[in-house]
């Protein structure tokens, strides 16, 4: 897991995840949030090749609430969270090694 500090406005990584169910085959960041704050992202991989699937996600205790839920080779969007907690992105390799250019921009409430 990535951390993203509280204080860092901006999340930016190539991904260079490896085929589906073997280490590193997905990717995941913990976003402390406020309540109110939002998360601005932009996550893309070439359409040719291997697929990748973006979440953002919350826990409370065994329950996960899936809040953003996507796949495709450009996605963009914003979320903003219903209370302070942390909060999960993540990116899954659905087959092929496949490489993801990932971004996020907080941006207070």
């Amino acid at each position: 897991m990535d951390p993203w500090p509280p204080d860092a406005p901006e999340y930016a990584r190539v991904l260079e995840l490896p085929p589906n169910k073997q280490r590193g085959w997905v990717h995941e960041v913990e976003v402390p949030l406020d309540e109110g704050e939002s998360l601005a992202y932009q996550t893309k991989h070439a359409v040719s090749g291997g697929r990748a699937a973006f979440n953002v996600r919350s826990h409370e205790g065994p329950k996960v609430t899936y809040h953003v839920q996507e796949s495709g080779a450009h996605l963009t969007g914003t979320f903003t969270a219903p209370w302070r907690g942390k909060f999960y992105l993540m990116w899954e390799n659905l087959g092929q090694p496949v490489r993801v250019e990932a971004r996020a921009i907080r941006s207070p409430r």
